[in-house]
Formats: C-alpha cells, structure tokens, sequence
C-alpha cells in the first residue's frame, strides 16, 4: 500500500477544515451530518479529522445540502486569495417598468469592507480607511468604545461628533484618541427576517 503524499494529506485535512466550517455555520452535530450522507457519527468525523478520504457520493451530498459549490468544501480555507461572490438577480427601472437586467454580484476578494449590525433588521457597511472623510458617516474607536458619527473639526483641531443625537466635544489633544475604521457607504434595512441572508 503507498503512503498518501503530503498533498492527499493536505487536501484531506482541508477538506476537514471546511467541512466543520459548514457545520457549524449551520449548527449541526457531527451527528446530525451524519444522517444526512447515512453514515455513523465516526465515519463522518474521520472526514472532519482527515483521517479518510471523502467519497464523490458524500462530497456532492453536503455540497447540495449546504448549497455550495464543491470546490468550496475542496479549496484551501487559509488561502488569502480565495474569493466568494453573491450573485443577485437584478431589475432596472425603464419609465414607468421595470426590466430585467444583468445580475449585480457582490465579491469578497478584499477584506476592506466592516459590517454594523444595528438590530436583525438593519445592518451597515463600511469601507475600511484610516482617514476622517468629511461630512461622511464614519465608524471609529474613541477612548475604548466605538461609535458612528460624522466628525467634524474647527481650525484649531478641536472638534466634537454625536453619542444619540448630542454633540460630545473634544480638544485638540483628545483627537488623537479617535481612531478611524472605516467610512459609511451603504445601510441595509430588511423588512422581514430571512433565514441564512445576512
């Protein structure tokens, strides 16, 4: 019997890694998978642990259980060039109508985007930067707590933003505490709860 090589041992423990992954994501026990593709609870979880080679039956299974596509549960997880994508259809006003148009897809490849749950309906999406954007929404970090305000300077460096609809004042000096995350680029308010969107 040859011994696998380092890439079947590599590829079998990604596998287990993404496989867990999906798991949790959708709160299952390894009991639970288990049922799903009819096998025991240790014969799944030799796939979680890398100790077997998942079967092309079980693989297409949980792919179609989980709704994703095969080369996700097969793809190297620490890859820093992996890219996710949602892919929506899309509708265009045409004067009084609408028409159906290209779908719009939202891609993952950069990590520069911070999402603000305000309750389960509302969420906000900023775009990571440093740098105050002027008379623009921004999420930042002041003396341990964060917050989401314009902020707004004078010629002297002082400056003050909003905590619920009150100004808070700061100094010059007290502005080097600010520490910008990211700047407001769109809000989502969802009029109804969906399970597994956003």
């Amino acid at each position: 019997m040859e011994k696998p090589t380092q890439n079947e041992n590599h590829n079998k423990l990604f596998i287990g890694v993404n496989l867990k992954k999906l798991r949790k994501q959708h709160k299952l026990s390894t009991e639970d998978v288990a049922k799903i593709i009819g096998k025991s609870r240790q014969g799944y979880t030799n796939y979680e642990t890398g100790n077997r080679e998942i079967n092309i039956h079980d693989l297409i299974t949980l792919s179609g259980y989980y709704n994703v596509t095969i080369d996700e549960i097969v793809d190297n997880p620490y890859s820093l060039k992996k890219e996710l994508s949602l892919s929506f259809m899309a509708f265009k006003k045409d004067h009084v109508a609408y028409q159906e148009t290209t779908p719009i897809e939202i891609s993952t490849i950069l990590d520069d985007v911070i999402v603000v749950k305000e309750d389960d309906l509302t969420f906000k999406y900023f775009w990571k930067t440093n740098t105050n954007q002027k008379g623009q929404a921004m999420l930042f970090e002041y003396q341990g707590k964060f917050y989401i305000s314009k902020v707004y300077y004078d010629s002297k460096g002082n400056g003050y933003f909003y905590i619920d609809n009150e100004p808070y004042f700061f100094t010059k000096a007290k502005a080097e505490y600010i520490l910008f995350k990211g700047v407001l680029m769109a809000t989502m308010d969802k009029r109804m709860e969906i399970p597994y969107f956003f």
